[in-house]
């Protein structure tokens, strides 16, 4: 199999049967790195094209997930639709699926069945709660899992509630599962000739995203916390107050330390007791926070943010994700790229192969009295 440099799965087929956002985010990647993805809608549409803000038959969140892919409707419990679909699977390397694993056994769409009639064929299906277990059939989305797996309960200040993440961290996260699952079973399948299944989830994605927090508890025997922008294991590390807005320092050893005191001309903290060690300084660190935030009080911060990190320090400044469409960093990377037709710029994948980024050649399909054969 021969391809562009930017489309090393040029040449593979996958059969996308998904709904919402995480396991389209996972065939979305396979697309973008050149597979011909087949997007399988129901008759009502896939529900992320309704989820806000919408544009015409589609939404920003169909766009993102569905990019580079093609479309087709059926409606598989009718019995000539059901058989299209065995068809194009039988054709396809890759089935992507996220119906719940029960339906999956009773539709005969599960991994083992489909490999029995198709055995080089890759299954691969993304759930809420995972294919085994009790609770495996039980619905859910990224904010449910969010609260199950303990991310909630650690993001958010000290004094107020759980909070969800502001980004959908569990969908991305086990749709990159998914995707990574899928490039490494074509791998397996191209030095021995078998398929394979891949499986992975919303709260399997979670639970790996805790595995701090999992073996602090076990080492301390202390509860998880909340620690706002902060971190557990480090200090000064988070979101500071500067004149004019604010910036994220994350400081991980006592040497860095040391530099940003003599960078903020307070090398007095150098040698208080409170902030001498890493430990001494997480134990200490709404004082510490309080000691540099009256150092950075007359600086805006931008500059502020500019001086420290030319001083080596890791600092940036807090913006809103809108101001990546004129930040220089991100148009140098070529990290974004626009969607065509739609007039939406995103980011593309977040891969280069040999320099070169993988581009979005199309939009996501529209809706079927717009599609062409």
């Amino acid at each position: 199999m021969t391809s562009r440099s930017d489309r090393p799965l040029d040449g593979v087929t996958v059969v996308d049967l998904t709904s919402n956002v995480a396991a389209p985010f996972g065939s979305a990647v396979l697309a973008d790195l050149g597979a011909d993805v087949i997007h399988v809608e129901g008759p009502n549409g896939d529900d992320c094209r309704r989820m806000a803000p919408t544009m015409d038959d589609s939404s920003a969140y169909f766009q993102v997930v569905n990019r580079n892919k093609t479309g087709v409707v059926l409606d598989i419990r009718e019995a000539a639709d059901f058989a299209r679909l065995l068809d194009m699977v039988e054709a396809a390397d890759v089935f992507v699926t996220n119906l719940r694993p029960g339906k999956l056994d009773r539709l005969g769409l599960d991994g083992a069945s489909l490999r029995r009639r198709f055995p080089r064929l890759i299954h691969a299906s993304l759930s809420a709660y995972g294919p085994v277990g009790v609770e495996r059939d039980k619905p859910g989305y990224d904010g449910v899992l969010q609260a199950r797996t303990g991310i909630a309960s650690v993001t958010g200040t000290s004094d107020g509630p759980p909070v969800r993440a502001g980004v959908s961290i569990l969908d991305v996260g086990a749709g990159t599962w998914l995707a990574l699952g899928v490039v490494t079973a074509l791998y397996h399948r191209e030095r021995t000739g078998e398929g394979g299944e891949i499986a992975t989830s919303l709260f399997e994605t979670g639970v790996s995203w805790v595995s701090y927090h999992l073996a602090a508890n076990q080492t301390t025997d202390e509860p998880s916390r909340r620690h706002g922008s902060g971190h557990p294991a480090f200090s000064p590390y988070g979101i500071f107050q500067t004149g004019d807005g604010e910036i994220c320092i994350g400081i991980g050893s006592d040497v860095l330390f040391e530099q940003l005191c003599v960078a903020l001309d307070r090398r007095d903290l150098i040698t208080d007791p409170r902030f001498g060690t890493n430990t001494q300084r997480s134990r200490n660190a709404s004082e510490l926070k309080v000691e540099l935030e009256s150092a950075m009080a007359a600086s805006t911060a931008d500059a502020l943010a500019g001086r420290l990190g030319a001083a080596g320090l890791p600092v940036d400044a807090v913006h809103l994700p809108e101001q990546l469409l004129s930040d220089p960093q991100a148009r140098e990377t070529g990290i974004l790229v626009e969607i065509p037709d739609v007039g939406l710029t995103v980011s593309g994948l977040p891969l280069t192969f040999d320099g070169v980024r993988p581009q979005v050649r199309r939009a996501a399909p529209p809706w079927p009295d717009r599609w062409q054969d």
